[in-house]
């Protein structure tokens, strides 16, 4: 689905959600849709957002005009209690995967449960349970009673839950391969996973930042952090995903996997270099 208009101030309204399924439909979509990725285009879009308010995804939020504030990175930004343009759009994408399931029965599981994200879906979903991640025991007693997961071993029963969510997680896992495989197992046949990981949109191969192997980290190339909300000296990049996250989702066990790729003036999505978000949705 894609919507282009234009509000009486003369700027644009873009509404966009499309199902990617690998590189040469993206590819094929810039070449149909340059503007996508004309900052100035985009710039403008949220600039107007900004003006007229939006709605918060599966929560109904009104976020009034003047709430939003414009940044230099779109994705990360255009903040609201605490829940960013991306995070808008996973939860536009779980009110999607959630459209034939009654909330109050929906099995979900986050791997995060310190952050806004995580609290915003504790407060929505009756049987919603998130975790952390930490191999120090210190870490763990001071967490409890949070539980703290390996996404790689996860400690819950297979075909348990209706989605599973990982947000920039998966950049952070030794192996995305094991991850992606114990997400498929502990998803209920017709369950999602929906997230959003760092992603080199431009190339089909994956980049290999770093690896471990007998416990011991080797880097590839220069090492790189990202914040981590229980550790402050951060969380090591392992690898950022290409294309090829779609056909390694499939080997892991999944049905269907595509990304999603979502503008949306209705919800305040924007991304500064992208246009828009792009959100891994793999269905068991």
């Amino acid at each position: 689905m894609i919507f282009r208009s234009r509000g009486q101030d003369g700027r644009p309204r873009p509404e966009i959600a499309l199902e990617l399924r690998d590189l040469g439909e993206w590819e094929r979509l810039m070449s149909e849709s340059p503007h996508l990725r004309d900052r100035t285009y985009i710039e403008s879009a949220a600039g107007a957002v900004v003006g007229t308010g939006a709605v918060e995804p599966l929560t109904n939020t009104a976020i009034e005009p003047g709430a939003l504030q414009l940044s230099d990175n779109l994705r990360e930004g255009l903040e609201y209690r605490l829940i960013n343009s991306r995070m808008r759009a996973v939860l536009l994408s779980l009110q999607w995967a959630l459209a034939e399931k009654n909330w109050s029965d929906a099995k979900i599981y986050a791997a995060e449960a310190v952050t806004p994200f995580a609290l915003r879906l504790r407060g929505i979903f009756a049987k919603f349970i998130g975790s952390e991640y930490t191999d120090s025991d210190e870490q763990k007693r001071e967490l409890y009673p949070i539980p703290c997961e390996d996404l790689q071993q996860l400690s819950f029963p297979s075909d348990i839950f209706d989605v599973v969510t990982t947000n920039e997680v998966l950049e952070h896992v030794p192996s995305i391969d094991a991850a992606l495989t114990e997400i498929c197992r502990v998803l209920r046949p017709g369950g999602w996973h929906v997230g959003t990981a760092p992603f080199a949109m431009g190339q089909y191969e994956s980049v290999r930042k770093a690896q471990l192997a007998d416990g011991q980290v080797s880097f590839l190339m220069e090492p790189e952090y990202h914040g981590n909300p229980v550790d402050e000296k951060g969380a090591l990049v392992f690898e950022v995903p290409g294309w090829d996250i779609l056909d390694r989702a499939r080997r892991a066990g999944f049905r269907d996997a595509f990304v999603r790729y979502i503008v949306s003036s209705k919800h305040a999505c924007f991304s500064s270099d992208a246009g828009g978000i792009f959100v891994f949705c793999f269905q068991k």
